[in-house]
């Protein structure tokens, strides 16, 4: 994969420490579509306080740059590149971000995304979104990876309510999405914030999304890899899984019409073990054509 070049920004270079106030302000469909039309992302029947707009078709896509859902294996390399891409300009860029909810869950199984999974969720500090918000918002970065060639373009996109620490914005408890231009996959990138009310009294961080826990869980991160790349993940991981998806989550290798298969380490699709079975096995007598019925007689 060739690094990212950053093709375009359109926040100004401050003073270090300083901040920029972003507006209330769309990224309206004419500003962003490459190749469509027609916008098909839920502006329209979205309340007007909520800022980012699922597509119409799928909660999962971006609906300012596609009008379709992508077949089962193109996903797969689609959201492989998302995530390639996505750890890769962090990096560079010297924000720790790391793997949370089901990201963390594929980390578990394979260090893969999750095959049934069309989301990547991913979480950053509140430092961290202040500073993505001040320099790279509306930020593309190209890139190139050998699956594709010609390159394809990232956008980073900052929630304008990212300053709003409150879980009562129930609307935007997304703070920000690196989003893939060609296909319209995106990442969730939320905001682990100190809750300085919390009842379980200091350390303890929550998300707008409602979740909550103390930070002993989430630092110091550890390094690993994910798809392949350099990733981060939270310190007590195992404890952060079992206590979202129970226990069961971490062991039941059967799930969402897939199995692990322990000898490839992987999770396989089921329904290719049915198809097979179809396709070999005998038709019943009455089901021939009658040609070869006769034959048979």
């Amino acid at each position: 994969m060739r690094p990212g070049r950053l093709l375009s920004t359109s926040s100004m270079l401050v003073s270090l420490g300083a901040t920029i106030p972003l507006q209330r302000r769309d990224a309206d469909f004419l500003s962003v579509r490459r190749k469509q039309i027609k916008d098909m992302s839920g502006r329209t029947g979205d309340p007007p306080d909520k800022y980012f707009h699922e597509s119409i078709f799928h909660p999962h896509y971006d609906g300012r740059f596609t009008d379709h859902q992508l077949d089962y294996n193109e996903q797969k390399k689609a959201l492989k590149n998302l995530i390639q891409t996505f750890l890769a300009t962090f990096n560079d860029l010297g924000v720790e971000a790391w793997l949370m909810h089901g990201s963390l869950l594929g980390w578990w199984w394979d260090k893969r995304i999750l095959p049934w999974d069309s989301d990547i969720d991913v979480q950053v500090t509140e430092t961290s979104i202040f500073f993505l918000a001040t320099y790279y918002n509306m930020s593309v970065f190209h890139y190139e990876t050998p699956r594709i060639p010609d390159g394809r373009d990232y956008m980073l996109e900052v929630n304008p309510h990212y300053r709003n620490r409150e879980q009562t914005d129930k609307l935007n408890v997304i703070d920000a999405r690196w989003i893939d231009t060609e296909s319209g996959l995106f990442i969730d990138i939320t905001t682990a914030r100190y809750n300085l009310t919390h009842p379980a009294g200091e350390g303890m961080m929550s998300c707008k999304d409602g979740h909550a826990f103390r930070d002993t869980y989430i630092f110091p991160l550890r390094d690993t890899v994910f798809e392949g790349v350099p990733a981060k993940i939270p310190y007590q991981y195992k404890e952060l899984l079992a206590a979202e998806y129970r226990p069961k989550a971490l062991t039941a290798t059967d799930f969402h019409g897939h199995r692990f298969d322990e000898d490839k380490m992987e999770w396989v699709p089921k329904i290719k073990q049915v198809v097979l079975k179809t396709v070999q096995a005998p038709k019943p007598e009455k089901d021939k054509p009658k040609e070869e019925r006769q034959k048979a007689n």
